[in-house]
């Protein structure tokens, strides 16, 4: 093997291991230290903490297959469009999609980036056909022959490739939605105050409400829990890093107080 492989493939595991253990609020030192896995022979000691975790995300966007990349790309695609609330990492049962977009309609976005495994696909995409109306496996183009044969009935695909995305098939609209799965979803104090009468109660709200009206409210539920976060995230992505994406959706920190 030749000496330049034996770096490239040395400087390739030296970067998946800083996506693994890279944190947002991460101070100084260990930015340095993890530049350092990276290019050995640099100093990056006189640069600002400002200037370090740009370097990272620069360094993990322009080497890096993982999901921190296409879920930026998902957020490239939708921030714009002024009716849509999105959110990231919603758990549904034992499953967490990875980005859902809310307006008159409810869609799920899946991702299986180049290095993820397609394990626990078939339950993931099983769960999210008993949430949402429309649904999409999001995958890195070399995923695509294994996933076309795995895909639901009514499920939408989309492919990543040479950093865009390709819509391979359009999603229907699942009627098979299921209303307690529904309401699992949401907060006691959600329930309650949407459904007063009911006390909260999901076997009373199951009881007293068609499923229709249940979808009705769900939607308008998770557009009112995350419309706050959406729009922060919205107002400062020009201030945000694309691999911090998701701590800003979470925490609604300032970005200036994360990186200087």
């Amino acid at each position: 093997m030749m000496i330049l492989e034996k770096v490239k493939i040395a400087q390739d595991k030296a970067i998946k291991a800083v996506a693994k253990n890279y944190n947002t609020l991460d101070y100084s030192t260990k930015l340095v230290a993890l530049l350092n896995s990276i290019y050995p022979a640099e100093n990056f000691n006189h640069l600002s903490k400002y200037d370090l975790h740009k370097l990272v995300n620069d360094t993990l966007f322009e080497n890096h297959n993982g999901e921190e990349i296409l879920k930026y790309k998902l957020f490239e695609c939708y921030q714009k469009k002024q009716s849509i609330v999105a959110a990231f990492e919603i758990k549904v049962k034992n499953s967490r999609v990875d980005f859902l977009t809310i307006n008159g309609n409810t869609t799920s976005f899946e991702i299986k980036s180049e290095l993820d495994t397609l394990t626990k696909l078939k339950k993931q995409m099983a769960d999210y056909l008993l949430a949402f109306e429309y649904n999409y496996l999001v995958i890195d183009h070399s995923h695509i022959e294994k996933v076309k044969e795995m895909l639901p009935a009514g499920f939408g695909l989309w492919s990543y490739k040479n950093g865009k995305y390709r819509k391979s098939i359009k999603s229907e609209l699942n009627t098979n939605i299921d209303p307690e799965v529904q309401l699992s979803l949401l907060t006691k104090k959600e329930l309650t105050f949407n459904f007063p009468e009911e006390g909260g109660a999901i076997n009373r709200i199951l009881s007293n409400y068609h499923q229709e009206t249940i979808n009705y409210n769900f939607k308008g539920i998770l557009k009112e829990r995350y419309k706050g976060r959406w729009q922060f995230l919205k107002s400062n992505h020009n201030s945000i890093f694309p691999i911090d994406l998701q701590f800003f959706f979470n925490t609604n920190i300032t970005p200036n107080d994360v990186y200087y």
